[in-house]
């Protein structure tokens, strides 16, 4: 996925399912986000794998995370209703990062339910 438009599709596509990741994942390990591993590579094989990412771990894999974007919508995000989604694309010794931060339909307790 190299646009936003194609990220915005795999997330209306999946939504349920990272709802429901989001969800189990910040019961399990507290805030955090959604990682979309959306490398060429992943996608040519046709399986764009996703999971959960504490803000702990996050902390660690995002540079000058102090004064990211990335951690402030770990901050402020509403787990009960909304999702932070990373797509995260390695080019060469380079990782780019694209978050957004979402509200789910179903939000995320509900979509864990259905899972």
């Amino acid at each position: 996925m190299k646009t936003r438009d194609e990220e915005i599709d795999f997330i209306r596509l999946n939504g349920v399912r990272i709802a429901s990741c989001a969800w189990n994942g910040f019961i399990a390990k507290g805030r955090g986000m959604v990682c979309v591993l959306s490398d060429l590579h992943n996608e040519l094989l046709g399986h764009v794998p996703f999971d959960f990412m504490p803000a702990v771990d996050a902390a660690k894999f995002i540079s000058e995370w102090d004064d990211s974007r990335e951690k402030q919508m770990l901050t402020i995000y509403e787990p009960e209703k909304e999702v932070v989604i990373c797509f995260v694309r390695s080019k060469g010794e380079k990782t780019d990062v694209d978050c957004y931060k979402v509200i789910t339909r179903p939000p995320p307790p509900q979509a864990a339910e259905q899972e």
